[in-house]
């Protein structure tokens, strides 16, 4: 994945909002659509290359491009298009008030698009940390944990946990963990099967979730933690199937 998806992928450009006070009211009308129509071809740009296979050997690479895009290409994109959209609603917008209304519309117009880029570069970056747990598979790397639903660490987990989280979300992740040791299992903790594969996820704390396998290690049940990363609601208020 190239450089420019990390830190370039713009889903609104500044530049197709320029307007001024002397712009006809029509020309701004015109311009407010033009600027709608590209964001809308950017997020279907974004999707298509979302959707381009990758060799395996890349699968580490692409999660983190993912990552990066999602917390701060995306935002830094939302932030300008903010700024743009307030700059020119305060130049023009005040001198033609009865464009007021279509400013706002502009403006959600674009926090949406951004929330759907947000999502789809969650569900795109999931998606490989499934793949990835499923076919890269890790052995223990710690005791068997827990009195009731046993568990270990894969020795995959601390670098893919370290990878996708920071140091805060890690000990969080971790508190979450040992509670999948208690008997019974809590209900808050949403541990579940994955529909159509063989993973199973849990609540890691602050939007994050676990990526598990069922397994046996000397004669014993157990989970084998294989990744841990961020889940977040990106769909303003409707929460993902994971994040359920």
């Amino acid at each position: 994945m190239p450089d420019l998806f990390l830190d370039k992928t713009l889903l609104f450009d500044a530049g197709w909002l320029t307007v001024s006070a002397a712009t006809s009211r029509d020309d701004v009308l015109l311009r407010i659509a033009e600027a709608e129509r590209r964001a809308e071809a950017a997020l279907e740009q974004l999707a298509q290359t979302l959707t381009q296979g990758i060799a395996a050997a890349e699968r580490d690479r692409r999660i983190d491009a993912l990552l990066a895009l999602e917390t701060r290409g995306i935002p830094a994109s939302r932030t300008a298009a903010d700024g743009a959209v307030e700059r020119v609603m305060m130049e023009v917008g005040f001198r033609k008030r009865d464009l007021m209304p279509r400013f706002h519309e502009l403006a959600e117009h674009c926090r949406a698009i951004h929330r759907r880029a947000l999502a789809m570069a969650r569900d795109a970056r999931w998606a490989l940390m499934l793949e990835r747990a499923a076919a890269d598979p890790g052995g223990p790397s710690s005791p068997i944990q827990g009195t009731g639903t046993r568990y270990v660490k894969s020795d995959r987990y601390d670098a893919r946990a370290a990878r996708s989280l920071p140091p805060d979300d890690r000990v969080r992740a971790d508190r979450f963990l040992k509670r999948l040791g208690e008997d019974p299992v809590p209900p808050e903790l949403e541990l579940s099967a994955l529909e159509g594969t063989a993973l199973w996820a849990m609540k890691a704390g602050n939007g994050n979730r676990f990526i598990l396998r069922r397994g046996e290690l000397r004669g014993v049940a157990c989970f084998f933690v294989e990744d841990v990363g961020p889940y977040p609601d990106h769909e303003g208020g409707r929460r993902g199937v994971l994040a359920r």
